[in-house]
């Protein structure tokens, strides 16, 4: 018997043990005015089905297939809903309508296994902590300049910064492990954190599509140090390579690595001849595109037009997502919390909506001043009534300005004498970001860019918490055994 079939037995002799209670239930109608609906459940080969939970959505009724993968239920209105659920198969919901026969045929759905956490070193759970305070800081600065509906990516830029970091030497150097809260850390305990997170993010979940890749394109007059090379190769796996910039294909190189790693997100990053004076493109490509948790898809017929209040108090309509589910909530006077799971659990959303007398300026800046991780473990299981507009975010936008407000100057002016003999400083430091979420799921990508110039210088059932997010809001995709934050965002005003 394969190991299948084994679980599928399991998984039977589970709910027969749930169905001692859930059938019990039934007794409940006896008051009600009600028919039978009646039916067989089978799979895809016109087997039956065992031991298939059926109950009608909203109400604590149901009853269990039994092993002829036949059921009978009652219903009370034509709007009731059947929902059949088994281990291993789709969930199916079916609207009863004047139906009094339904025969389902249940597809099976993949085994997910649960996430196994990223087991950290102390040192490196120090470093995790230490980025999330620099996200908060970093997305305050950006959100401060390009207003409403801002999508921003601490992570890819923390990897471009720790490939900086590997080529930066004096007062560089130093304001580099200041601004990243590094002091106290060895260069190979740094070095070696950006390889073990970046590796682990890749493998913690094969339902989502996650892409972390790092180049860097230098111009083949210019001799890097071989140290350089080595180290950006072995800890951020980086494709390293010489082009000669002055040839008409050379953007084009750049622009394809770009497209491949971000699946066609963005293509044009490098402009197209390449400017004179340019010795060095760095690159992180960020890519993540995963669908809800299997328990947690917002159904599309409960998408609604519904009204979302601007900060200006102008209402616009929206299309607004619902559902009920159990789900990790906190809130407190200023803020409300939800988190939304992706595939197997190991990366999440999560939703933060100001209290109605707190504007969004104020609620990122409080975020930036509290220890994020107390919030989130503070969540606990609530039945949530949820509402979540779709939305689609694209932004474009440079990053000096936010980063010398955030203490960082020196890179602008040189420092790198760990990347070669040339005098190298960064011009610009650039990233593009999009982002969707709808009902099944969210598709994120980000393309970090340095520029540098050389040669001269489950809780018990109870009335559920609203979380209307139906005024502007913040939200953050993470991995959730280790807290690394990827992407942060607000939603000032929702658009597809």
């Amino acid at each position: 018997m394969d190991k299948r079939k084994t679980f599928k037995i399991l998984a039977v002799k589970l709910l027969l043990v749930m169905a001692l209670s859930v059938s019990g239930l039934l007794q409940a109608q006896d008051t009600e005015k009600f028919w039978k609906v009646s039916g067989v459940v089978t799979d895809k080969s016109s087997d039956p089905i065992l031991g298939v939970s059926i109950t009608i959505k909203g109400k604590d009724k149901g009853i269990v297939s039994d092993v002829y993968g036949k059921y009978s239920i009652n219903v009370s209105s034509q709007n009731d809903v059947l929902v059949f659920t088994y281990i291993g198969y789709e969930k199916q919901e079916i609207t009863v309508g004047k139906q009094d026969t339904i025969d389902v045929v249940m597809d099976e759905g993949e085994i997910i296994a649960p996430a196994k956490p990223i087991n950290l070193t102390q040192k490196q759970s120090e470093k995790t902590e230490a980025d999330n305070s620099f996200s908060f800081k970093m997305f305050n600065e950006v959100s401060k300049i390009e207003g409403i509906n801002t999508f921003f990516s601490p992570f890819s830029l923390n990897m471009v910064m720790g490939m900086l970091y590997i080529g930066s030497s004096g007062n560089t150097r130093d304001e580099i492990v200041k601004f990243l809260g590094l002091s106290g850390f060895s260069e190979s305990e740094i070095n070696e954190y950006y390889q073990k997170i970046s590796q682990a993010l890749l493998e913690v979940d094969p339902v989502t599509d996650m892409v972390i890749a790092n180049s860097i394109w230098y111009k083949n007059s210019v001799t890097l140090r071989e140290s350089f090379i080595e180290n950006c190769k072995k800890y951020f796996d980086a494709n390293v390579q010489a082009l000669d910039f002055s040839n008409s294909n050379a953007a084009n190189i750049i622009n394809s690595w770009c497209a491949d790693k971000t699946r066609n997100k963005f293509n044009q990053i490098a402009p197209s001849p390449l400017p004179d004076n340019m010795m060095m493109y760095m690159i992180n490509a960020l890519y993540f595109k995963s669908k809800w948790n299997s328990g947690n898809k917002f159904n599309k017929s409960n998408t609604k037009l519904d009204d979302f209040n601007k900060a200006n108090g102008e209402k616009i309509k929206v299309n607004m997502m619902e559902q009920t589910k159990v789900l990790p909530y906190y809130s407190d006077e200023r803020l409300q919390c939800v988190e939304l799971p992706y595939g197997n659990n190991a990366f999440s959303m999560i939703v933060i909506l100001p209290s109605e007398n707190e504007n969004l300026n104020k609620l990122i800046e409080h975020l930036g001043d509290v220890k994020w991780g107390n919030i989130v473990n503070s969540m606990k299981n609530e039945t949530v009534w949820l509402k979540l507009p779709r939305f689609k975010i694209d932004c474009n936008f440079s990053l000096e300005q936010p980063l010398m407000n955030s203490g960082i100057e020196q890179i602008f002016s040189g420092g790198f004498e760990n990347i070669s003999d040339s005098h190298f400083w960064v011009s610009a430091i650039k990233q593009k970001t999009f982002v969707e979420v709808n009902e099944e799921g969210t598709e994120a990508s980000a393309i970090t860019e340095v520029i540098t110039i050389g040669y001269g210088g489950l809780a018990k059932p109870k009335e559920p918490v609203r979380f209307f997010a139906d005024r502007p809001f913040l939200f953050l995709i993470r991995e959730k055994s280790t807290g690394v934050i990827l992407f942060i965002g607000r939603v000032d005003e929702p658009r597809e």
